[in-house]
């Protein structure tokens, strides 16, 4: 059975034999063939696919325009490395650090979407009832809303008791109402929190 040029590539070590073997093949291969394996080679790596297709476009697009973008890691307001759209940690886990190198926009937009699938969503539709029965538009609100404040706000009587009770018994005309409660008041944040509380809620009657 002929070597493969894979196993060519990967026990290449510069040795005499093995570069005058390269030699030969470079002088017999017909130029059509090396044009087509340059332009095979020279491809760049496809992007890993996530799962992300379970989180709507609309949630997306609200999280980026409040968290904003930032291509260096930096500290948020609580005190955490973050980076690109708001990401404390990465798709594989890892935490930000400061001393991480800067990211692309693309790169951003994919790890905000693997860790919102991830870290978010999958925890959302095992949290919240009814959760397969709610609009595009009311997981977007939600999915926000955790981002924001945390994947497991549902069931923590302490400090949202409100929404939770109003997700539990299905009262879903009170949640943008409701959501406005979670803004943090007399914060300097407050505005802020506001603005995107009042937007989610909008979004939920979508």
């Amino acid at each position: 059975m002929a070597i493969s040029f894979k196993n060519v590539a990967k026990f290449y070590q510069g040795e005499p034999q093995q570069d005058a073997a390269l030699e030969w093949l470079d002088k017999h291969c017909p130029e059509e063939v090396k044009v087509g394996f340059e332009a095979e080679w020279r491809k760049e790596p496809p992007v890993a696919k996530s799962s992300g297709d379970r989180v709507p476009k609309q949630a997306l697009d609200l999280i980026k325009k409040y968290e904003g973008w930032r291509e260096k890691p930096y500290i948020c307001p609580a005190g955490v490395a973050t980076i690109g759209y708001g990401c404390t940690f990465y798709p594989d886990g890892r935490k930000v650090s400061m001393s991480d190198p800067a990211i692309t926009k693309e790169q951003g937009e994919e790890y905000l979407r693997v860790v919102t699938d991830k870290s978010f969503v999958s925890v959302l539709e095992k949290t919240i009832p009814n959760w397969s029965g709610l609009t595009d538009g009311q997981k977007s609100a939600l999915i926000s809303f955790a981002y924001n404040l945390g994947a497991h706000f549902y069931g923590d009587e302490s400090n949202f008791g409100s929404i939770t009770r109003d997700l539990r018994d299905k009262n879903y005309s009170n949640v943008p109402t409701t959501l406005l409660k979670y803004r943090n008041p007399g914060s300097a944040f407050e505005e802020g929190l506001r603005k995107r509380r009042t937007e989610e809620g909008a979004i939920w009657k979508s």
